[in-house]
């Protein structure tokens, strides 16, 4: 993999950010340098955008996974960004995460580096909170991405707000207190509620989850409203909790999803 570590100015956030993006490439054997030049002749790649959870970035999908061996392997780029404990939303605090990751991101990336604009073409996959901003993506700009693969995601936002502060993750100020979030425009059932009507829209969704994961029960309460609305989409549990063992473990069920 070629990998690029970069910062640019965010118009939206006006701040500098970083984001790390991956293309697929085996180094060949060269008579000279200027062979580069034909080598790094590229045409458009499918793409896999990966969403850190709360308390990480984007940095632990390398440190902590096999997404480079196995995006090689698939022929996929991958573009990691880093957007601390925002929960991927358009915050109270003015700070839009939300559009920052659906339209400068994503328009910036494929400006830069040869990336496929085609929705058939563009995956996300998230764990925890990136979970939470994957399925958020999904159900309020279905025409982005085509399959979406979710581990141990936030779906009940209330409910996760409450538990995080244990760790030190405060939301009052980016998604107001946890009591008013509940039907909400972060409440991903009120979210769901306004899609109505392009659920044949939405990109294909899996969603994987640890039997021991803290979040199993309201996964399994929020898979069982999704088959009520009749939201297309594949749930399976396996052993497991709620950490990136887990989550690297099954990177590869996610990454042959998205290559099937």
């Amino acid at each position: 993999m070629i990998n690029f570590k970069c910062e640019f100015d965010s118009r939206i956030l006006n701040t500098r950010v970083p984001v790390e993006v991956y293309l697929p490439y085996e180094v060949n054997l060269m008579k000279d340098v200027k062979d580069y030049k034909e080598n790094f002749t590229f045409q458009p790649f499918k793409t896999v955008y990966l969403l850190h959870g709360a308390w990480d970035g984007g940095s632990q999908w390398v440190e902590n996974t096999s997404a480079l061996r196995l995006a090689q392997k698939a022929g996929f780029a991958l573009v990691i960004p880093s957007v601390g404990n925002s929960f991927y939303a358009n915050g109270k605090d003015g700070m839009r995460w939300e559009d920052f990751i659906l339209e400068e991101l994503m328009g910036f990336v494929r400006g830069i580096f040869p990336l496929s604009d085609k929705k058939e073409d563009n995956y996300v996959c998230g764990v925890s909170m990136g979970g939470y901003g994957a399925l958020k993506a999904v159900f309020k700009r279905p025409e982005i991405f085509s399959k979406c693969a979710i581990m141990s995601p936030v779906v009940d936002i209330a409910w996760s707000s409450r538990v995080i502060r244990k760790i030190g993750v405060n939301t009052d100020q980016t998604l107001g207190k946890w009591k008013e979030q509940k039907g909400s425009e972060y409440d991903l059932v009120k979210i769901l509620e306004d899609a109505e009507g392009t659920f044949d829209q939405f990109a294909d969704i899996l969603v994987l989850i640890g039997n021991l994961d803290y979040m199993v029960e309201n996964n399994r309460s929020f898979h069982n409203y999704l088959e009520e609305k009749k939201v297309a989409h594949t749930y399976v549990e396996y052993e497991g909790m709620h950490d990136w063992q887990f989550w690297d473990e099954h990177l590869k069920e996610c990454m042959d999803f998205f290559a099937e």
